[in-house]
């Protein structure tokens, strides 16, 4: 017979397999900040100081602190399992829920990023202004970093070239390089179409063949889509961990209810980094 001890070993070792196994998304669209408290204060954003020539003394800029902050939230799953399975061995019938579960975990990262990005327009990033904007400021010029359009060639060109075009607040160049599109499964054919096909359907060539790359996320239900620059340190979006799938075992409902209790838990939250790396299209046409 089995004793909980061991199932709780055993379920553990599944779950920290599979879940480091698992790729996430979120690895990719956002930047992974370590967090030791409640909540975390990103003073460094929008502050983006510039190489220029020694003369004189220095030229220190002091860092604008615009107050953006981040809350960790606590969030878990968990399932239970009868004792008299435990005590029969039978608990290989839950490697698939147990394994199931740590991919979950993994990806759930993944998720807050793609609802923080769906939620672009509304929710507000370090300058007070919602993420996407038509009134984001720099220095003396103002941004706008959504738009209406359908995803095509004619579309990733104009984007790319805003994007590109985008300059700090001593009129310097931030090198933005949109590498990545995103958007959700209604646009895939548009999306293979625009990035993926050599020549366009009356056969000249297509301009944005193999451009950049793509990435499809379940977490945009429409046709919105997305251009990102995700090649720096600092992406978009920002993850910010705490604990990232720590699992739990406890048998204290044995006596009253006779089963055990396994789970996995997460202190953690995404928000919005630099705005200037991200560009929103509506998908609908202008």
């Amino acid at each position: 017979m089995a004793h909980f001890e061991e199932t709780s070993i055993g379920f553990k070792t599944i779950f920290q397999k599979t879940f480091n196994d698992t790729n996430s998304e979120a690895k990719r669209l956002a930047t992974e900040v370590k967090s030791n408290d409640l909540s975390e204060k990103y003073t460094w954003l929008g502050n983006f100081p510039n190489m220029k020539e020694w003369i004189g003394e220095r030229d220190v800029k002091a860092l604008t602190d615009f107050g953006y902050a981040l809350e960790n939230k606590l969030f878990e799953a968990s399932v239970t399992v009868p004792n008299l399975h435990i005590e029969y061995d039978k608990v290989g019938l839950y490697k698939p829920a147990i394994e199931q579960m740590a991919i979950n975990a993994k990806l759930f990262g993944s998720e807050l990023v793609g609802d923080v990005l769906v939620a672009g327009t509304t929710g507000l990033c370090y300058d007070g202004k919602p993420f996407f904007a038509n009134d984001h400021i720099i220095g003396t010029d103002t941004y706008a970093n959504m738009s209406i359009g359908v995803l095509n060639s004619e579309n990733i060109i104009a984007g790319r070239t805003f994007m590109q075009g985008i300059k700090n607040s001593s009129g310097k160049t931030l090198r933005v390089n949109p590498n990545l599109i995103v958007c959700g499964p209604s646009n895939l054919s548009n999306v293979i179409t625009a990035l993926q096909k050599e020549y366009k359907a009356g056969g000249e060539t297509n301009t944005t063949y193999k451009m950049m790359d793509y990435l499809i996320l379940p977490e945009i239900t429409g046709n919105e889509w997305f251009m990102l620059d995700v090649a720096k340190p600092l992406r978009p979006f920002i993850l910010q961990v705490a604990k990232d799938g720590l699992f739990e075992a406890s048998n204290d409902d044995k006596f009253m209810k006779d089963h055990a209790l396994f789970g996995v838990k997460s202190f953690m939250n995404a928000g919005y980094g630099l705005w200037q790396l991200a560009y929103r299209f509506s998908g609908t046409a202008a």
